[in-house]
């Protein structure tokens, strides 16, 4: 059973023809007790693609579905709920998410 799935996730920054494409088109899901690591040079999209895997960020284009909800469909206060309950963060700097 798929515990977090990303489909077509995209994530641009800016306008033609000077976008920034952080992420573009990004397929991939986690089992449920798979251990998965995030690796990748400077740049790379890491830190989008984590921020959107937990409701931090919303992609331009795309879903992401963590067990079973897709984030998206999710007004602030469900997922700020949603976020509280099923996911946790552990960042390089200090931040306070609701």
């Amino acid at each position: 059973m798929s515990v977090l799935q990303a489909i077509d996730l995209k994530k641009y920054y800016g306008t033609e023809p000077n976008i920034t494409r952080a992420l573009d088109g990004v397929n991939f899901s986690v089992e449920d007790g798979e251990f998965v690591a995030v690796v990748g040079t400077s740049g790379s999209g890491k830190s989008t693609l984590l921020h959107m895997m937990g409701g931090l960020d919303t992609p331009t284009s795309g879903n992401v579905i963590v067990r079973d909800k897709e984030l998206s469909k999710m007004n602030d206060e469900q997922l700020t709920i949603f976020r509280r309950r099923n996911i946790g963060f552990i960042f390089q700097n200090y931040n306070l998410v609701p």
